[in-house]
């Protein structure tokens, strides 16, 4: 059974149910009930995009109420009374902390169709003000909703930038550390990037008014003042529990499809964005310049054969090897968390960017490696790690043929996380550090995991939509694991999860996923819904936002 919230609601039978006001009103009554306190999460209030085309205004609806899931294994009625919670997270993903200024970026070739669709969100600039936003949301929230556990720890599941970027990381960091953030680039006084008035491009959203652009003729509004509020200095209160990172494919590749190279570098810090093709001249044969021939584009930049415009360099646009990513990391200052957020030193000798850590007490976090060159799958190096860390955490266990292992091991609860899901977990170019390690794809590292009978849970994002899907083990030699899939914080619905653990006075584990809203203040009031995945259709308005490649 593969029954996401959002295949259920929009089932026949569920839709006539979710309608009525009364079994919705009763469902929410005895959520509230159950729970220790509903306020700050979609328990409560959900943020609603209206029908009609265009761009429309966000209105408040009313909150989500707990489904029971007993896909995989009969759930004891009086559970609520035995329940003891040994664990509490937070689950954020998909953040795409976004240097919307950056000369690397590519909005032009959003027309041309697919691949390329996805380059431009008109909501671009405000990325650290959402992520700001869903920070002191968890601060402000403190506990798991329906247990009542104070917070463990945050976990943010890749894509954290978008761009793999210096100052993109900057910013992330930052903005989970507390204090002023910067999200500017370039000119540090003004908005140097393709939504700027005197640039003139019709194809971008202009809030500060002044082109007929065709997001105006959608029904945008114009806001006066917000390119300039949005690289403007703002503070995050910083998260007051332990936060980590787990590496996506847009954390190690320029728009999480491409290597970084020195070349593609020379793009980025450059003192020109480049703001269309050249006539004659195709996508693919523009990217490969960009990827390995700047000195063609800058020849066509100076005869004036490629059309650009004129910005301030800046260094920290430069590319991140997974040595600065680690380094990073390590130089953060903040507390409560561990130091390196998971990361060590050992890290920077080149191996996979995957970890073991406490989330709490007998509840112990994996975090997986399936960004960079390892995006779409693991290596070799990355599966050994995960069975030698399995296998320390479990008395009993089973070998490749199905054989039971004891090991005299404690058990202790684990919980997985990665970036890509199990299903997008299809290839990989070659690793140039492991150029002949064979690749292990989701299919196979399901069959892997399920040998494990402490994994409860695999978290992870990627596909910017929310699912909570059984994985059931066919032999029957385990229970099976849940796989958890977090909607991203650039796209709409924006949500992050609490999660709580819970053990009943007979072991047998329990979990409950809490959906959480970002503040509405987050956006301007007059702000698009950024609704994940829109997609033109024909006689339709523009889109409102456009979703990126993944």
């Amino acid at each position: 059974m593969d029954l996401s919230r959002r295949r259920f609601l929009g089932g026949t039978a569920a839709s006539a149910w979710w309608a009525t006001s009364a079994a919705r009103t009763r469902a929410l009554d005895e959520t509230a009930r159950r729970a220790s306190s509903i306020e700050g999460t979609t328990l409560s209030v959900t943020v609603v995009r209206p029908n009609g085309p265009g761009y429309v205004k966000l209105r408040e609806g009313p909150g989500w109420p707990t489904v029971v899931r007993s896909e995989l294994r009969e759930l004891d009625t009086a559970r609520d009374t035995r329940r003891r919670a040994v664990a509490a997270f937070a689950h954020l993903t998909d953040v795409h902390l976004i240097d919307a200024q950056s000369p690397g970026r590519v909005e032009f070739l959003d027309g041309l169709g697919e691949p390329f669709t996805g380059a431009y969100r008109p909501q671009e600039t405000l990325t650290t003000q959402v992520q700001a936003s869903m920070v002191q949301r968890l601060v402000d929230l403190q506990r798991a909703p329906i247990t009542g556990r104070r917070l463990d720890c945050a976990v943010s599941t890749g894509d954290n930038i978008d761009n793999c970027q210096h100052n993109e990381l900057d910013w992330f960091i930052g903005v989970l550390d507390g204090g002023t953030v910067t999200a500017n680039s370039g000119d540090q006084h003004r908005y140097e990037g393709v939504q700027a008035t005197e640039w003139g491009d019709p194809r971008y959203w202009h809030p500060d008014g002044g082109i007929a652009d065709t997001y105006l003729a959608a029904g945008f509004p114009t806001v006066p003042g917000l390119l300039d509020a949005a690289i403007a200095p703002h503070r995050s209160p910083g998260l007051d529990i332990a936060w980590y990172s787990t590496y996506g494919n847009h954390d190690g590749l320029i728009q999480g499809n491409v290597p970084r190279s020195d070349a593609f570098d020379e793009l980025l810090v450059a003192d020109f964005k480049i703001t269309d093709l050249p006539h004659g001249v195709s996508a693919v044969t523009f990217l490969a310049e960009a990827i390995g021939d700047t000195a063609a584009i800058r020849r066509r930049v100076a005869d004036g054969s490629m059309p650009h415009q004129s910005v301030t360099a800046d260094p920290q646009r430069r590319s991140l090897t997974t040595q600065d990513w680690v380094h990073a990391h390590l130089a953060s200052t903040h507390r409560p968390s561990p130091a390196g957020h998971g990361y060590t030193e050992d890290h920077l000798d080149g191996r996979p960017l995957s970890y073991r850590f406490e989330i709490a007490p007998g509840v112990v976090g994996i975090s997986m490696d399936t960004g960079g060159y390892n995006s779409g799958s693991i290596g070799e190096d990355q599966l050994r790690f995960l069975e030698a860390t399995l296998s320390a955490v479990h008395s009993r266990s089973f070998d490749s043929s199905g054989g039971e292992v004891r090991s005299g091991n404690d058990d202790q609860l684990v919980v997985l996380f990665s970036h890509f899901t199990s299903e997008t977990m299809t290839g990989a170019p070659p690793d140039p550090s492991h150029p002949g390690e064979r690749r292990i794809e989701g299919e196979e590292l399901v069959a892997f995991l399920h040998r494990w009978p402490n994994l409860v849970a695999w978290v992870n994002g990627h596909t910017h939509t929310n699912e909570v899907r059984p994985m059931p083990d066919r032999s029957g030699r385990t229970g099976g694991f849940w796989q958890i899939t977090t909607a991203s914080h650039v796209d709409f619905p924006e949500h992050a999860r609490s999660w709580s653990w819970s053990t009943t006075t007979t072991g047998r584990c329990r979990s409950s996923p809490r959906w959480l809203s970002t503040p509405r203040r987050s956006w301007p009031t007059t702000t698009t819904c950024p609704r994940s995945g829109w997609r033109r259709s024909a006689g339709s308005s523009p889109r409102t936002v456009s979703r990126r490649r993944r």
